[in-house]
Parts: structure tokens; C-alpha cells; sequence
């Protein structure tokens, strides 16, 4: 019987999601988006190397690896306007099941990677973080201004690339802003024949930092 990508992702959920166990939270400027990302992505503090990448086919070929552990970053789709930011940022990720496994837990320990969370859920940390960090007074846009909305989620990388560029924001007819993500998943254990290389990934397309502070101090003019 072959068991989908989906079923796998549940179970890392049920195993890997205990009652007790939450997402790091996220910190402006604390250290890179990506390494900030992993940390939310899998309930790890281990501290990756990230591999930031200016070529996009460079990125696009490129995969995290567990020994050095490096995860990798490219970002794109510039505002087009006199301010130089960035919409997207791409990270690609490992999964807490593929870090636990490079890492050989002993019998019965805390394994280094207690959960797996969402992309989805690292646009809520961010918006969170990125909306506190912006005191009151300079604030355009509020946290009640926004919905994140849940990842679309691929499995092959194909899918996960196109259409490009990814556009991170829209805003519907009532005038809520909303935050999207693309995910890619790949679980470490799976039926599908792959190279290794291949399993145990996470990959997020997400809001840039950067342009969702410009425009919750309202300095993105939105159409």
C-alpha cells in the first residue's frame, strides 16, 4: 500500500508534537531569518550554518546537509520602487525526525528536536515578533490586520518553485492583509524511492522580515 507524504507529516505530528511542546519564539534581527526559521520549524536551539545564496539556480540545486548542519537561503522578488527590500525569503530546512536521527539520541533523552511545526506557523511568530517590535505610535497596521494563512503545501520540488516569483501578501475585500507560504515536505522515512539527500526536508517560502515591517509602519504603499 503506498502511504502518502501527508500521512507521514501526521505521524511526525503525533510523535514529534507532544502536549507540552511549543515553537521558539522569534526575535527581529536576532540572528539569520533561515537559522530563526529551523528553530521554529523543528523545536530545536541546535545552531545551523546557512549557506545564503545570490545565484538562483545555485539555490535551486542546493540541499541541507546534517554533518556540518547547513540549511540554506536565497532572497528575491525586490520591491519595485526606491527601497531596496526584499519580499521573499526561501529556506530550506530539515525536519526535526531527520535532525533527531543525525543527532543519535541516547535511550529515553530529551531528543534535540522536540517538535514539527509549520511554515504557517513561522509567519505567525514573525508577524507577532515584527508587530511588537514596533512601538505603538508607528504602527499603520496592527496584528488584528492580518490573517496568516495555513501553507500550501507541495511534495515535489518542482511544485514548490512554480509559479515564481511566490507573492507572500495579498489583501482581500475587506482589507485584511494576508501572509501566505509555499512548503515543501519531505519525510525522513518514506516509501517513494529517493536519494538521501532528499528526505527529511522542510523548505519555506516566506515574507521577508524586512518588508513586513515597512509595512506595518505603513512605508509599502499596498495596492
Amino acid at each position: 500500500m503506498q502511504v502518502s507524504a501527508s500521512f507521514y507529516r501526521a505521524c511526525a505530528l503525533l510523535l514529534l508534537s507532544p502536549t507540552w511542546a511549543w515553537a521558539s519564539d522569534y526575535t527581529p534581527g536576532a540572528g539569520d531569518y533561515c537559522s530563526q526559521a529551523q528553530k521554529i520549524i523543528a523545536g530545536t536551539e541546535l545552531e545551523p550554518e546557512v549557506m545564503r545564496h545570490t545565484n538562483y539556480e545555485a539555490f535551486v540545486a542546493s540541499k541541507p546537509t546534517d554533518q556540518p548542519f547547513v540549511i540554506h537561503r536565497y532572497d528575491s522578488a525586490p520591491l519595485h520602487s526606491t527601497m531596496a527590500i526584499n519580499t521573499v525569503v526561501s529556506c530550506k530546512l530539515r525536519t526535526a525526525e531527520r535532525i533527531n536521527a543525525a543527532h543519535d539520541n541516547e535511550a529515553g533523552a530529551v531528543p534535540v528536536a522536540e517538535a514539527e511545526f509549520s511554515c504557517d506557523e513561522v509567519h505567525r511568530l514573525v508577524l507577532a515578533g515584527t508587530v511588537a517590535s514596533v512601538p505603538v505610535p508607528e504602527r499603520a497596521l496592527d496584528t488584528a490586520d492580518w490573517i496568516v494563512e495555513p501553507e500550501d503545501m507541495r511534495f515535489i520540488g518542482p511544485r514548490w518553485l512554480k509559479p515564481w516569483p511566490f507573492n507572500p501578501v495579498s489583501r482581500d475585500q475587506g482589507g485584511l492583509y494576508r501572509l501566505h507560504t509555499r512548503a515543501l515536505y519531505a519525510p525522513h522515512a518514506w516509501w517513494v524511492p529517493m536519494p538521501e539527500r532528499f528526505l527529511g526536508n522542510y523548505y519555506c517560502h516566506l515574507v521577508s522580515p524586512q518588508y513586513l515591517e515597512a509595512m506595518v509602519r505603513g512605508m509599502v504603499k499596498f495596492p
